[in-house]
């Protein structure tokens, strides 16, 4: 096959947070700035810090154009002397209630969002935090606003430990190929899933599937004395390794056999991320699975770049690069490129 590490690359660039980071940066300060000049003073000190994919370097563009970073917020308190994790959750709505139209309380988070012509462009999401209790273990306020009481609770929490575990998996290049695979991940599954509800791989899930089956892909070149990265084969590998790791199983219910795949999160509260999706939704993403992976073995099999390219597009998207073969008389397609 070609080599397609430049397409890869630029499809990289175009799909990577950049100067998106820098505003939403801006958004985050100023709301912070903003929660300490008006959080009530029956609330207790806090410290603040960055969570999910904006702090672990993996996140990418949305397509709906709804850019989001994640805060955490860790109040000094224990869990066990605020049985009602919505009032601590309110210490933080409350302070940033007017910002902007839309300040909510959600089941794992207050959700600050920027609008332009009534459509979201913008949210910060902050996570609130119990982090002084008597196991010296994080717990996360879960709850909206007017939930049922059963449903208000802290539920135990590492999200700077899972942060420290995902980035300290590789070191410096190959660490910059890990996150760009899983970049692809993320950008195939918003080409391939539905976005509503359930039945679509969270980000979290296809992060910890590359924490566990990643394998970095390179040679060393002699001539430049580097290495060379090979991120289609990464990714290939990957996919791979992810439909081997389903399992046949037989759901009672149906009357039928699916293919499932369980994945733990790799620190407390090591709960299973695909514990919401049903048997029928697992069976659903294998066969997502399954047809990456046939698409990918097209790849291989093609000569011109430009029909790889093609292949590609229907895997990813438009912002995956076509490519006009060049051509020399003399010479073959594939050596003039």
């Amino acid at each position: 096959m070609v080599n397609l590490q430049k397409e890869f690359l630029d499809f990289h660039d175009k799909i990577k947070l950049s100067d998106e980071n820098t505003i939403l940066r801006e958004k985050r300060e100023i709301l912070l700035n903003k929660l300490s000049d008006n959080i009530c003073d029956e609330a207790v000190t806090y410290t603040t810090f960055n969570q999910g994919s904006y702090a672990m370097g993996t996140g990418i563009k949305p397509e709906d154009d709804d850019y989001d970073i994640d805060v955490g917020v860790k109040f000094d308190i224990n869990k066990d002397n605020y049985s009602d994790p919505i009032k601590v959750k309110k210490w933080v709505r409350d302070a940033l209630d007017g910002h902007t139209k839309s300040v909510e309380i959600r089941r794992s988070c207050v959700t600050v969002t920027y609008q332009k012509d009534d459509e979201p462009i913008y949210h910060v999401d902050f996570a609130i935090y119990a982090a002084a209790n008597d196991d010296g273990k994080m717990y996360i306020a879960k709850g909206k606003e007017f939930s049922t009481e059963e449903n208000r609770k802290w539920e135990l929490s590492d999200p700077q430990g899972l942060i420290t575990t995902i980035k300290d998996k590789y070191k410096d290049d190959d660490a910059k190929q890990f996150r760009r695979v899983i970049r692809y991940l993320k950008k195939w599954r918003t080409h391939n899933f539905s976005s509503d509800g359930n039945g679509t791989p969270t980000g979290i899930s296809l992060t910890i599937l590359a924490y566990n089956y990643f394998s970095v892909s390179k040679t060393y070149d002699w001539s430049k004395q580097k290495d060379v990265y090979d991120d289609f084969t990464a990714l290939y590998n990957l996919a791979r390794s992810i439909k081997n790791s389903f399992s046949y199983k037989w759901n009672e219910t149906d009357s039928q056999w699916y293919h499932t795949i369980s994945t733990d999160l790799p620190v407390e509260p090591y709960n299973n991320l695909f514990e919401k999706m049903t048997d029928k939704q697992l069976n659903s993403f294998y066969t997502k699975v399954d047809t990456l992976l046939t698409k990918l073995d097209e790849v291989k099999g093609k000569d011109k770049r430009s029909d790889a390219c093609a292949v590609l597009i229907k895997i990813f998207g438009e912002d995956f690069p076509s490519t006009v073969d060049k051509s020399m008389v003399g010479t073959s397609e594939s050596a003039s490129l």
